[in-house]
């Protein structure tokens, strides 16, 4: 076990290092069954004596029976490394016994790492990505994309926002060194929008939110390592306003306030609907 979760470190760092985003709930609760439509986003490493296992990679949201929401950086991930893609649906999710389903990982035409503002080299373009499942998963109910473009514009300040994720919860600072404890759990937190202003990229938007986030050691809830590409909720807990895309980088990871990639923008509405 402890080399599984060396290993899922492992690849959460490549993604931070290849896009300096990657984001688990901290302080949040189980999410039990409250979101069965959040999943788990899995692929494989070679294991200890030559075979795969399954790993966790970043989290989503099913928003119809064949198409997954979640982030552009873990797509772009599976993508580059043509890596197997898969999901998993269970509250739990356990390397080797969790049902998997397998699908092929898509990423917005106009993402991109390095073209950020001058200085700023980590902020990408359109921080969403879908993976489309081989075989439906029918569920009662699903994620949905907000009704109208600019939705989030309407929000008031501090207005209370889910998010949902399997990501790390804790960190093992044993030997000196910071390592993320994944519980592989489903859970969520509550968290505040604060605004998009002073968030813009290079495509000239303001395409991310900006939330409270967390403190670790410190109170507050919000997103960690694992919890990339998981989804904010409105109040209605189905309609996805954001993905999780990233945190600050500090010597305290994972320790607020947390930015998530804005849904309801028209032209990434319209490149996720293309999938539906």
């Amino acid at each position: 076990m402890r080399r599984l979760i060396l290993l899922m470190a492992t690849m959460a760092l490549a993604i931070l290092m290849a896009s300096g985003v990657a984001q688990a709930i901290i302080n949040g609760e189980p999410d039990g069954n409250m979101h069965p439509y959040v999943g788990a986003l899995v692929t494989e490493v070679e294991g200890e004596e030559g075979q795969t296992e399954p790993v966790l990679l970043c989290s989503g949201t099913l928003i119809s029976p064949t198409v997954f929401l979640t982030a552009g950086h873990c797509t772009d991930f599976l993508i580059e490394g043509n890596l197997p893609t898969y999901v998993s649906f269970d509250t739990t999710f356990v390397p080797g016994q969790s049902e998997l389903v397998s699908g092929t990982p898509y990423l917005h035409p106009d993402y991109c790492v390095g073209c950020g503002p001058p200085g700023v080299k980590w902020l990408p373009g359109y921080d969403v990505g879908v993976v489309v499942l081989d075989e439906p998963v029918v569920m009662d109910t699903y994620g949905s994309l907000p009704t109208s473009a600019n939705l989030v514009d309407t929000l008031q300040k501090r207005s209370p926002l889910t998010v949902v994720g399997y990501g790390a919860n804790d960190f093992d600072t044993g030997g000196g060194s910071q390592q993320p404890i994944y519980p592989e759990i489903r859970q969520l937190a509550t968290t505040e929008y604060l605004g998009t202003q002073g968030i813009a990229n290079q495509v000239g938007e303001d395409v991310f939110m900006k939330t409270t986030g967390s403190g670790m050691g410190q109170g507050g809830e919000g997103t960690c390592y694992g919890d990339s590409g998981g989804p904010l909720f409105l109040e209605d807990q189905t309609t996805v306003v954001g993905v999780t895309s990233f945190g600050p980088t500090s010597a305290i990871p994972c320790s607020g306030p947390d930015y998530a990639q804005r849904v309801d923008l028209q032209v990434v509405l319209d490149w996720v609907s293309s999938f539906l």
